[in-house]
């Protein structure tokens, strides 16, 4: 701005030599009218010495009617709030006063219409020799610089309150993402332990079971065996009833041969029931549910079972807290 270009205080020279000259005078009049920037001076009463026509157009004036009357009451009278401004406390009339310069953008000049707009102005005083004969003041129209801050802090401000919501977004999304993850491991831990439980069951019914057949199928095998060998020597009345108690024992054999069979088949249902490959889920809940009570029913007719015992085939770990 001009006033930018001006030395603080801004200083006369004496009015003698070529400044007097009309030549002079019109070059420094041309120079006020060729800036957009409101210009104006004022003596030590405040009164306006000169205003160029950018100035009081801004104003709401013609530069005439300007001339000679308090630019602070004119134009400086009142904040934007319209509280009055006293000329004591006016930052341009400090200039002359008190000597100081000031550059000031949060306060409002007032239009002849009485309307008010954003102003940043200048204010420099005017030094002659050692004496300071007033001010001289520039001033600029800032309200589309101001909207356009205004609405720069608006969108800085909902860009921080979409950025703070978006954060307690990805906060609640990562609370619930970290607590489907705490679920997936309690039950991948709970599948484990029913797993091992499940291979834990069914060696067992394969010892007891399985292994007391094949036993008994064995010491019969031997003692068939062994009276086989004693056949010959045998006499006739010894051998047929010899032959008739092994026949008993072949018969025996085969039932615990088909008992074997028939928990052979059981275990392999209980590992993966025919009925999921043949009639679909649904079918092979059902029959597992029937098998679930079945068990218990038959549980509860044999009376208690010992403490820490559980040879239930459908005993198992209580399931996490979520599933139950």
């Amino acid at each position: 701005m001009l006033a930018d270009a001006l030395p603080a205080p801004f200083t006369l020279s004496p009015p003698t030599g070529p400044m007097t000259h009309p030549l002079w005078q019109h070059q420094l009049g041309l120079l006020l009218e060729s800036t957009g920037e409101g210009i104006f001076g004022v003596d030590l009463g405040g009164h306006c010495m000169f205003i160029n026509r950018a100035g009081a157009r801004m104003l709401g004036f013609e530069p005439a009617d300007l001339l000679g009357r308090n630019m602070h009451e004119v134009t400086h009278h009142s904040h934007a709030d319209g509280r009055p401004y006293p000329d004591t406390d006016c930052s341009i009339f400090n200039a002359f006063r008190r000597g100081l310069s000031c550059r000031i953008d949060t306060e409002v000049f007032w239009r002849h219409d009485r309307t008010s707009f954003a102003v940043e102005y200048s204010s420099y005083p005017i030094v002659d020799g050692l004496q300071v004969r007033g001010a001289v003041i520039t001033f600029v129209d800032i309200t589309e610089r101001k909207r356009a801050n205004d609405a720069l802090h608006c969108a800085n401000d909902e860009l921080a309150s979409a950025k703070a919501q978006l954060e307690l977004r990805v906060a609640e999304r990562t609370s619930e993402l970290s607590a489907v993850l705490a679920q997936q491991r309690e039950l991948a831990a709970y599948s484990e332990t029913v797993r091992e439980q499940e291979r834990t069951r069914i060696a067992r019914e394969i010892h007891d079971e399985l292994g007391s057949l094949l036993v008994a199928l064995k010491m019969d095998v031997n003692w068939l065996d062994k009276r086989l060998s004693d056949q010959p020597e045998r006499s006739l009345e010894a051998a047929d009833d010899m032959r008739g108690r092994m026949r008993g024992k072949c018969q025996g054999m085969s039932r615990m041969i088909e008992s074997a069979v028939d928990n052979v088949g059981r275990i392999i249902t209980d590992l993966r029931p025919s009925i999921l490959d043949h009639q679909g889920l649904w079918a092979a809940l059902e029959w597992q549910a029937s098998e679930f009570v079945q068990s218990w029913c038959s549980k509860a007719s044999s009376g208690p079972t010992l403490p820490g015992r559980s040879d239930s085939p459908r005993n198992g770990p209580p399931p996490p807290a979520w599933a139950r």
